[in-house]
């Protein structure tokens, strides 16, 4: 018995599109609702609690100020008001008081200071091993 063999038969595709719109549309939708839209940092309006009047502070514990201001779009800090040129001589002069005794540190920021001058400070406390550090929310004069 012989097979015959056929010529195959041009099928003729097609992408059914609707179907397809359907689908781009669902994505679209199941994406939309499941991103969360998070606004830029620095347009976030922050919110400090002032601090308790009656903070208490262990008698080995020293309190330790610094201001950061900024002027012309340069930071300016002060640490227990003496200048410091950049943040190295910060973390020199946070180094020195951390030997002698615990310190607790309070930044304290100009109401018109960038946040990532308040960060730089923060992780300058933290590269010479000072976790302690609170923000105050009164700015400086």
């Amino acid at each position: 018995m012989r097979l015959i063999r056929r010529k195959p038969s041009v099928i003729d595709l097609e992408l059914n599109m609707p179907a397809m719109v359907d689908i781009v549309f669902l994505l679209l939708i199941f994406f939309m609702c499941t991103s969360s839209l998070i606004q830029p940092e620095e347009s976030m309006a922050s919110q400090m609690t002032r601090p308790a009047s009656g903070m208490s502070s262990t008698s080995n514990e020293r309190l330790v100020r610094i201001k950061v201001r900024a002027v012309n779009n340069k930071p300016i800090v002060e640490i227990d008001n003496q200048l410091c040129q950049d943040f190295d001589i910060l973390m020199e002069k946070l180094k020195l008081r951390r030997d002698e005794y615990d310190i607790h540190v309070i930044i304290e920021g100009q109401n018109n200071v960038p946040f990532r001058y308040m960060v730089a400070v923060l992780d300058a406390c933290y590269r010479v091993n000072v976790t302690n550090v609170s923000f105050s929310p009164k700015g400086v004069k």
